[in-house]
């Protein structure tokens, strides 16, 4: 369900069905952009991969971003440093704090990571990669 649209910036944030929010950035050649409203149930083609690295010590958490367009799809590559605020293995969840104090939570789905989140503390600085890809299509969701 679309919660947030930014018009300006081409950007909607959609709420999962399991609760989580994500932004996404939409290509200019969605013309489905333009009918959205807040509440619109959308399906979305959507994927996204993280890589995580712990960070030297004394790394201050950081940001940078890259963004490539190509004709039906948009694509958005992330390295974040970022300082572990809590972790819970059990959920296989981390919650991060990055660089401009907002705090983000990432549902860790590779049984490796997961493997290793036991071992992540509360305060450690992480290094992560996080790509997205969106293609062109946006449609009314098919779900009730």
């Amino acid at each position: 369900m679309v919660t947030v649209i930014d018009k300006s910036a081409r950007k909607v944030t959609v709420k999962t069905p399991d609760g989580e929010k994500t932004e996404i950035q939409v290509p200019s050649d969605v013309k489905e952009f333009d009918k959205l409203k807040v509440g619109s149930k959308i399906d979305v083609d959507y994927t996204e991969s993280i890589a995580l690295a712990m960070a030297p010590k004394g790394t201050k958490p950081s940001e940078m971003e890259r963004v490539a367009t190509a004709p039906g799809a948009v694509g958005r590559e992330m390295t974040v440093t970022a300082e572990v605020i809590k972790v819970d293995p059990a959920a296989n969840k981390v919650t991060f704090k990055g660089p401009g104090g907002k705090q983000q939570t990432v549902t860790v789905h590779d049984p490796d990571l997961q493997a290793k989140l036991p071992s992540l503390k509360k305060g450690q600085v992480v290094m992560f990669q996080y790509t997205e890809a969106v293609a062109a299509a946006i449609r009314p969701s098919s779900s009730k």
